[in-house]
């Protein structure tokens, strides 16, 4: 940053910065310098003063022979070919070795774990309970993903014992082999166990407006479905992490 000259004036700030490079500002003068030098051993107004410099003639340079020792001049150039400006030097850079390039792995195809894997597609008529489909990635998981109660997108990775619970139990339904998606969010599938079993008490028949899993999650269960059940306030904590054979015969 302190190469570059700092911007002033009342809306500059402390890092703005404008202009050319200080190596860039030092070629410039050293080629101004070489320039009004030339000028001034040859008699000629500055490079700045271009009209001085289009009506004054250049000095033709004296050329002595050396057979007859006399000095002579060359054949005077015209002017529109003295003044026309000179071609331009390109310079031709070696050619370059074309590498190949990488194709950029998509996003089936980073979440697999690289471009070259990707899961086999499924049958035509295949069934999105059928567990036998399910694949792990390259690392050993299986993506799930799902909504949330505000519609958000959700993505994450789980085993494959766990993905194939899920299915079976009818949590979720298979969209490859290696990705379930979960059919509710928290608040859908809330709704969905009190609509399914009126706002029945599975354990005493009575009102309730709770949900209780059959085998507790403490024991290896999960929130799906099949493990679900509707249960009153005073059943869901009298069973607490009971099994449900054990809590009926206390009943």
């Amino acid at each position: 940053m302190t190469d570059f000259l700092r911007r002033t004036g009342r809306r500059s700030g402390t890092g703005s910065r404008r202009g050319a490079c200080r190596v860039c500002r030092k070629q410039r003068t050293r080629a101004a310098g070489t320039i009004k030098l030339h000028a001034a051993d040859m008699n000629l107004p500055e490079a700045g003063n271009q009209a001085e410099l289009q009506a004054q003639p250049l000095p033709l340079p004296v050329t002595e022979n050396a057979s007859t020792g006399t000095a002579s001049q060359p054949a005077v150039v015209p002017e529109a070919e003295r003044l026309a400006p000179a071609p331009p030097v390109v310079e031709v850079a070696p050619a370059a070795v074309a590498t190949p390039k990488r194709p950029r792995p998509t996003k089936s195809s980073a979440r697999t774990g690289g471009g070259k894997h990707r899961p086999r597609p499924l049958p035509v008529n295949y069934s999105p309970s059928d567990v036998s489909l399910l694949r792990t990635t390259r690392n050993g998981t299986v993506w799930m993903r799902g909504k949330t109660d505000k519609g958000r997108r959700w993505h994450q990775e789980i085993d494959l014992e766990l993905a194939v619970t899920l299915v079976k139990e009818r949590a979720a339904v298979i969209v490859n082999r290696t990705t379930i998606r979960r059919l509710f969010s928290n608040k859908d599938f809330r709704s969905y166990i009190l609509t399914r079993d009126n706002y029945v008490c599975h354990f005493c028949g009575q009102y309730g407006d709770t949900i209780d899993h059959m085998l507790p999650r403490a024991k290896g269960g999960h929130t799906t479905p099949d493990n679900c059940v509707v249960a009153c306030n005073e059943c869901n904590q009298s069973k607490a992490d009971k099994d449900i054979e054990e809590f009926m015969r206390e009943l």
